[in-house]
């Protein structure tokens, strides 16, 4: 049996916490700018396109990429400094960290996608921690977008560098006994087909996961603030505390899954170059 549906005044008579955790929740969906549900389109003609809060946030973020690396390669010099000096750290922690120590010196010629990739995600990581911003990363339609790019990607690069039979025949490690090739060969066309899909979601659950802890904190200060009482004046204090804590663990979690989905596109790309020597 349908359970019944919430009335108006079974709203109004909501706990406070309930309705800052439905305005939390309200305010973390997906919404066109000014915040009220669209009807789904019927076609996806470019007349029915909407600018939502999401996708504000990483044209923001994009925007912001293009001119931090724009305005650090404006002056060359011989010794960078300011911008220029922590523009030149990335790119050499990228080219070096990640492209040549996971690809070898072969990874130098795949530094552009690979440095796209990180500096992209984490630069919408970061500006989604700076308030009313929200993470271009926080959609599943945008990781999982980035996702079936990186799995386009590396398959492309090994079946270029190896031929498409021999890259196929790859995902069947030598050796493996007749009987058994069919089960692997199954098996690893699953866990290529999953890749996309584990990417984003590692990478959309700790952005959207982050948010909604950060939100949950923030709602409780603002019941202790309205509805002063005497546990509101420990709940406040903590709440704050743990807000503090929250943002910088959240600036830790943007640089690290950043890096994480990096990484694993790096190794994805490097799997494929060398699928042959399987």
């Amino acid at each position: 049996m349908a359970a019944p549906a919430v009335t108006a005044a079974g709203a109004e008579e909501a706990s406070p916490l309930s309705q800052g955790i439905a305005r939390l929740l309200h305010e973390l969906e997906v919404l066109p700018l000014n915040g009220e549900k669209a009807e789904v389109a019927g076609s996806f003609s470019p007349e029915n396109f909407v600018l939502t809060n999401y996708s504000f946030w990483l044209l923001v973020a994009v925007v912001l990429m293009l001119v931090f690396f724009i305005v650090a390669s404006r002056k060359s010099q011989l010794v960078p400094q300011g911008i220029g000096n922590l523009a030149e750290a990335g790119v050499e922690f990228v080219r070096n960290g990640i492209c040549v120590d996971v690809m070898g010196p072969e990874g130098k010629k795949y530094f552009p996608f690979i440095a796209t990739t990180f500096f992209f995600v984490l630069i919408n990581n970061l500006l989604g921690n700076i308030p009313p911003a929200l993470p271009g990363t926080g959609t599943v339609g945008t990781t999982f977008l980035w996702g079936i790019i990186v799995f386009l990607v590396y398959n492309g690069i090994g079946i270029k560098k190896n031929g498409f039979v021999p890259y196929i025949k790859s995902l069947v490690p030598s050796g493996t006994p007749g009987w058994l090739a069919p089960l692997i060969f199954t098996l690893e066309v699953v866990s290529h087909m999953l890749r996309p899909f584990t990417l984003g979601v590692r990478l959309f659950a700790n952005m959207y996961a982050g948010h909604i802890m950060l939100g949950v904190f923030a709602v409780f200060m603002a019941i202790s603030l309205e509805h002063f009482t005497p546990v509101s004046a420990l709940v406040l204090p903590l709440s704050f505390v743990m807000q503090v804590l929250l943002r910088v663990f959240e600036l830790f979690v943007a640089v690290l899954q950043a890096y994480i989905f990096t990484i694993l596109t790096a190794v994805y790309i490097s799997g494929a170059l060398h699928a042959s020597e399987h």
